[in-house]
């Protein structure tokens, strides 16, 4: 108690003096082992501590009954004026959980659909082309196993093309509202 008591001037920027608190309890104090060993001890509270070559005074709030709270290794909270409530995702054009699954499902359903389509007329090529090739000589068979080579080449590649005209098709639908976050999905697959 032989501290000297701390005014409000000599609270700094964000921090000030705490409300309802009995002011013979807040003190100056130049000790900083002292400090420490009062913190530790639940004695005291630290509420401002100079950092660096500041010329700011060391502000404990003394605890009588030892029932000081705990030191934390995070930052005091700022009491500058924040808003009472985060913004919305969405006003940073994210999308909602419903609009990502819908997008998703959309995703999947479009795949199916030209999978279907572009895997039907390659089987379709490979197949004709295998009977075909049983039937020719010469130039005509090099032609046709070219052919062959190229169709069984794109099946091959058809993962690409099938997601690529997926989105194409889904970003072309301008009644389908959560196709403006088809920007926020890789279109390569894993």
């Amino acid at each position: 108690m032989s501290l000297p008591l701390a005014r409000d001037e000599n609270f700094v920027e964000a921090n000030r003096r705490p409300l309802g608190i009995d002011p013979q309890y807040l003190r100056l104090i130049n000790d900083t082992a002292l400090r420490s060993r009062l913190i530790m001890a639940g004695i005291a509270e630290g509420l401002q501590s100079p950092k660096g070559p500041q010329r700011i005074k060391s502000i404990v709030r003394l605890y009588p009954d030892f029932d000081a709270p705990r030191p934390t290794n995070k930052p005091r909270p700022v009491r500058a004026a924040t808003p009472a409530h985060e913004p919305s995702r969405t006003a940073f054009g994210l999308p909602t959980v419903e609009e990502l699954n819908a997008l998703l499902t959309r995703i999947h359903q479009a795949e199916r659909e030209v999978s279907h389509e572009l895997q039907g007329r390659i089987h379709g090529d490979i197949d004709r082309l295998k009977k075909l090739i049983a039937t020719l000589e010469g130039d005509d068979f090099e032609r046709a196993f070219r052919d062959l080579d190229s169709a069984m080449r794109q099946r091959r590649e058809l993962g690409t093309q099938i997601r690529e005209e997926a989105f194409r098709r889904i970003d072309a639908d301008g009644t389908f509202e959560p196709r403006r976050y088809l920007r926020l999905i890789a279109r390569e697959r894993a």
